[in-house]
Formats: structure tokens, sequence, C-alpha cells
């Protein structure tokens, strides 16, 4: 089980979904760097579910920073924050614990570790996981933004929903889409809950304020760092970076980034590469997408197996699930990105 990523900043991850405490802790900050608690839980305020498609689940995200910080500053030691697992409910997994979940981790995770892994909640696999990743990812998302290194979100697919943003009044909605209203996406979302389904999305992330250099061909190229951190997110199934798919179908005349020198300084006159080429920022705006599988845990009956008899069954999963991973995964996927940005930053 690999458990560490990072180059100068690493960030170790431990505990389960239903597990009494989860811990994240990051090694290799520098000394004297703010620690605004205010801001942290601004960031895990976001995260928690708070939408009609939301988990019924409500942590308060209780947690405690236990090193590494002493009068609000980094002190240069591993910073280690732990948090509290407080409204858990496992009932509902004793039931079904010897079937896999269709779409779950559950059956490879039983033949991996022979069957003593933690079920409850999907155990290491379930995005409850990232709440102490974004816990420590907000001191470095605000270092960045110190930086003038800033992330925004754009919800470009939510099943039948299709949006193409043509400036950024989505960023004063809810759910960061442009042609849709707040409004229509709920009940959306509630008429799929509703008939006990889920929806897949595709999140654009828009990274602005990186300079043109960074990335370390041709072993840790900048794009491969970031589509790294970004698959740490439970659900990722691709990651993009500008046009991407698009590229397919387009003619090389179609998608040249022309260039010209104004006032000195070079600026693009497109953005059709994401802001990286050959592995290394340009100076353009980041732009990746992630395409989010639907939630896989939905109260209908599939075809399934006994893990542990290996006999075919039919499972119904029940419990307290999401309908949709947006909102809340926008400032996942910010936490994650700035962990990638700022690790090769440091690392450079």
């Amino acid at each position: 089980m690999s458990s560490t990523i990072g180059n100068r900043i690493r960030l170790t991850l431990s505990g389960e979904s239903h597990g009494l405490y989860m811990t994240a802790t990051l090694d290799g900050l520098d000394s004297g760097i703010e620690v605004d608690r205010d801001y942290i839980d601004k960031i895990l305020a976001e995260r928690r579910p708070n939408t009609k498609g939301s988990s019924a689940r409500r942590e308060k995200d209780d947690y405690e920073i236990i090193s590494g910080v002493f009068n609000g500053v980094t002190t240069g030691a591993a910073l280690t924050i732990l948090m509290k697992n407080a409204d858990v409910d496992s009932s509902s997994y004793e039931a079904t614990k010897d079937l896999a979940r269709p779409s779950q981790a559950d059956y490879p995770a039983f033949i991996k570790y022979k069957g003593f892994n933690d079920y409850r909640g999907s155990g290491i696999f379930s995005a409850r996981l990232t709440a102490p990743v974004c816990a420590a990812a907000a001191i470095i998302l605000k270092e960045l933004e110190k930086e003038g290194i800033t992330f925004e979100t754009h919800l470009k697919r939510l099943g039948k929903f299709f949006d193409e943003a043509s400036d950024e009044g989505f960023l004063s909605k809810k759910y960061h889409m442009y042609k849709y209203s707040d409004d229509e996406i709920e009940k959306y979302l509630d008429e799929i809950k509703n008939e006990n389904d889920s929806l897949g999305a595709e999140v654009e992330l828009i990274i602005k304020g990186v300079k043109a250099g960074l990335g370390e061909p041709p072993f840790a190229p900048l794009d491969g760092e970031l589509a790294r951190y970004m698959y740490l997110i439970p659900s990722v199934k691709s990651v993009s970076f500008g046009r991407g798919y698009g590229f397919a179908q387009s003619l090389g005349s179609e998608v040249a980034d022309e260039m010209r020198v104004d006032a000195g300084k070079v600026k693009f006159l497109d953005n059709n590469n994401g802001g990286i080429i050959g592995g290394i920022s340009n100076g353009a705006d980041i732009v990746l997408s992630c395409v989010f599988k639907p939630i896989a845990s939905i109260a209908r009956e599939f075809k399934t197996i006994n893990m542990k008899t290996m006999e075919n069954a039919e499972i119904k999963v029940n419990g307290r699930h999401d309908a949709s991973v947006v909102p809340r995964v926008y400032t996942i996927m910010k936490c994650y990105a700035a962990l990638a940005i700022y690790d090769m930053l440091v690392s450079a």
C-alpha cells in the first residue's frame, strides 16, 4: 500500500472512512509559513455536502494540528493534521460485506488485501479521506494565492447538461455552470436521486498565474504530475488538458496556439494546449478537465458475486450517498492541484 506522494513536499495519508481518525502529514514545508485556521475551516466547509443531491452523512470535520506549527506558523517539522470521524453508521455494510458492489473497489481490494481490508464506508477508497488532505492543502493554497496563483472550476458536463462558458459569470453560481441556473441543476439532481440513480460529470480546473518554465521533462512533466494528483481523487476516470479529446477530431491548422509579443510580453492568441506544452508551462492559463464516473452506490438491485463463497448473488446498496460528485469536488480538485503545483515550484 502506498500512502505517500510528493518530491520535496511529501503528503502522507492514513485512516479509513469509518475509522476513529484520519491523518494528513505534510513533510518538507519551510518554516515560517502562515497557518490560518479560518482559511482551513473555509476550505473544509466548501468540501462538505450541502446540496440536495449530497450524502446525508454530516461530518463537522473537527481537526487538530498536532505537530509542525507553533505560534501560528510552520516550524519546519512535519505538520500533521488529526481529523475525527464522528457521523459514522456502518450498519448498512455488515449485511453485504461479502458481496462485491458493482463499480466499487470491493473485489480488487478483497483480492489484493486477502479479505482483510476495512470495507466499512469503502475504507481507504472513500472520498471521506479527501477531508484531511484538503485541510493540509489549504495551507498551501493560501501560500500560492500570495504568489498570484489561483484556481477556478467550471462544470462542463453533468449528465444531459453540457456547458461552454463564454465568460467567468459562472463563478458566482454554486454549481459553476454558465448556461444553467443553480435551481435547474438542483432540480435535475433531485430527480436523479429520487430515481435511485446518480450522474457523471466533467469538471474543468483553470489555474491562473503559473509562470512559463514549470515542469521537469521527460519523466516529471507538469501535466503528468497534475494528472497524477487528479487520479488520487475517487471516481476520476480520465484527465485531459486544453482541448483534450477534441484534438482527435481537429486539424493542426485549427489548434495552433499562435503567439505575439505585446509590450515586451509573450501572449498566446489561443490556448488549445491548456497552458502546457512539452510538459512545461508556457505562461498561459493551465486548463485541465477531469471526468468523474457516476457515484456507484445507488439503491438499485444489481448482479454480483459473494467473494468468500464464490457464488453468484444480487445486491442492493443502502446507505448515505451522493447523487453526483458536484459541487463538493471543486474544492477537492483545487486542493490536490495546489499540492502538485507547490511541490514542483519548491522542487525546481
